[in-house]
């Protein structure tokens, strides 16, 4: 009778261990499917309140920028001059970074 009762307590462990990696698939798995549907709900929200709304500005600010040439008060502009003034100093600045990295 022993050895029916060593082969039970076997089996017993052996489903009930089998059943275990079974359910921790499954959970490893559930918690991957979250994790994914968390980043997506993330970058979808992200999209719409964020990178959307600058789209729409920046294609604003071009259009202004665009038709700053049609402006009655073009060349004397302090718009104007500010934009150049700032395009100026930020291509500087880009060529004083890159001189930096050739240093390098």
């Amino acid at each position: 009778m022993t050895p029916i009762l060593d082969f039970i307590l076997a089996l017993i462990t052996l489903l009930s261990g089998a059943g275990w990696l079974t359910e921790r698939r499954k959970r490893r798995a559930e918690s991957e499917k979250a994790e994914l549907d968390v980043s997506t709900t993330f970058v979808k929200e992200f999209n719409e309140n964020i990178v959307n709304p600058l789209k729409e500005e920046i294609n604003k600010l071009r259009s202004a920028i665009n038709a700053v040439s049609q402006c009655p008060s073009y060349p004397p502009c302090p718009i104007v001059d500010e934009l150049r003034k700032t395009a100026a100093s930020a291509s500087s600045a880009d060529m004083a970074s890159a001189s930096n990295r050739k240093e390098l």
